[in-house]
């Protein structure tokens, strides 16, 4: 093998590498994104959920169901179901506890990636 064919060899090699360099990199952007906006959107509801029970108004509604809205748009169907029974069990209080811990169990599952 001349120095030609090893330089030529080499220099494709490098070619190749940096689109995949490329993907790989923005698909690591894009999740840790995605993993950020879900962690906002999942401490936003939270942090709603636990102003609404403290002092049920309709503006602690409202800022509730904007969270249940920005956590609707980026989650799985199973946290989806999760968070809709939060408002489904409102005034039964022993299924509430049963939904609040279903919909934080979603949370850590969506959070590590197992959804």
């Amino acid at each position: 093998m001349d120095a030609l064919s090893i330089l030529s060899a080499v220099g494709f090699g490098a070619l190749l590498t940096i689109p995949l360099q490329y993907y790989f990199n923005e698909r690591a952007k894009r999740k840790t994104m995605l993993f950020q906006e879900k962690k906002e959107a999942f401490v936003g509801l939270l942090t709603a959920y636990r102003s609404a029970a403290v002092e049920p108004t309709e503006k602690t509604a409202k800022e509730f169901a904007y969270w249940q809205i920005r956590c609707e748009l980026i989650c799985s169907q199973k946290t989806k179901n999760a968070i809709q029974s939060i408002v489904d069990t409102n005034d039964d209080r022993d299924t509430r506890k049963i939904a609040l811990e279903n919909m934080k169990l979603c949370f850590s599952e969506e959070l590590n990636g197992q959804l």
